[in-house]
């Protein structure tokens, strides 16, 4: 338990505080972790964290509790923060985020709490935030006004995200197969596939992938909001965008074909057999227990940015990894590769 601890270490994302997308957000969460550290009477360790270090390792074995931001690996002696899929909510995982969380590799462990939520407060908790977040035009990245106009007949949603995105890790399918596969799924029954790239990719590959399938007729690209996208959607159908878990807070069945920590709430497939036969016949998790995945995964565990009494919760209940995998990185040695990363990370950014 923290309460026997003297120090903390504590990462400090400098880089991450200056983004003029969600740097308030991050400042705000972390305004409300120091208030809860100063609440427990710790001494603080800041390490300074550049921009691009997530994919370095993390000493696991420390004997001081680790504060880590936007990093994944094996669980340990450290608690991994990061901002989640709709503001202002943080997840404080073990192991990661996404793919690489603890919900994520075990859901198993919390299929029960899920389960026990109340299914008309779960109910009650998604439509508010869905009808809050569709009319103010919210997202994790900013999007084009939304428009009057609807998208005529039916169609699949398919919103694309960053090759190079660490999360990329957990996809089980070539994304352009799987983007060809969507298409002829959805022309053989007769629906108009929908596709927005996101904002920040560059990839000569999907600009080749896209050139070629606006060819045919049944396609559409669009760069509207995803407020006027999703809702009329028939499917909603990716990787682990965090537009899937938006989708399915407007109430849409969607079909994933990587790992994610929603992936209770989801259709998962993994070929390009079983992605094609879920587009012809969805079967998506059923709409109440959706409700009660968001329920809890919002509200239970993840913490708002402004709650630091919750967040103080759940730094006082950590338990440690029983069994770390007996890491013994250094911290010279991890900042030599933090540097090292967030130079490749720059080169990435700029030119991929």
């Amino acid at each position: 338990m923290v309460t026997s601890r003297k120090t903390v270490t504590l990462e400090v994302p400098e880089a991450w505080f200056m983004n003029p997308e969600d740097g308030d957000r991050h400042r705000l969460f972390y305004s409300a972790l120091l208030s809860a550290l100063a609440g427990m009477r710790v001494l603080i360790d800041p390490v300074w964290l550049p921009r691009g270090a997530e994919r370095a390792a993390r000493p696991t074995a420390s004997e001081n509790l680790v504060l880590s931001f936007h990093s994944y690996g094996e669980a340990g002696n450290i608690l991994r923060c990061k901002e989640s899929y709709v503001p202002p909510f943080y997840t404080m995982d073990r192991m990661g985020y996404s793919c690489f969380s603890e919900l994520a590799r075990f859901p198993e462990r919390f299929r029960d709490q899920i389960g026990a939520g109340d299914d008309r407060a779960a109910a009650s908790f998604v439509s508010r935030l869905g009808h809050e977040l569709r009319h103010a035009n919210r997202s994790k990245y900013p999007q084009p006004p939304a428009e009057a106009r609807r998208i005529a007949g039916g169609y699949v949603f398919v919103p694309l995200q960053l090759r190079n995105d660490s999360v990329a890790q957990g996809l089980w399918l070539d994304s352009r197969a799987a983007l060809k596969t969507i298409v002829d799924a959805a022309s053989a029954r007769g629906l108009t596939t929908v596709i927005k790239r996101h904002p920040r990719c560059r990839s000569r590959r999907i600009d080749a992938a896209l050139q070629e399938l606006r060819q045919r007729p049944e396609v559409v690209l669009s760069d509207r909001s995803i407020y006027d996208l999703i809702p009329d959607a028939e499917l909603v159908v990716g990787a682990n965008s965090g537009v899937l878990f938006e989708a399915l807070l407007q109430d849409r069945p969607v079909i994933s074909f990587a790992a994610s920590d929603f992936a209770m709430a989801v259709q998962q497939v993994r070929s390009q057999a079983e992605l094609a036969a879920a587009i012809a016949r969805p079967d998506p998790p059923a709409l109440s227990w959706r409700h009660k995945f968001l329920f809890w995964y919002l509200c239970s565990y993840c913490v708002r940015a402004d709650d630091s009494f919750e967040i103080g919760q759940r730094i006082r209940s950590f338990n440690p990894d029983p069994t770390p995998d007996g890491s013994t990185v250094t911290r010279v040695g991890s900042r030599l590769n933090w540097y090292f990363l967030a130079i490749l990370d720059r080169i990435r950014r700029r030119f991929f």
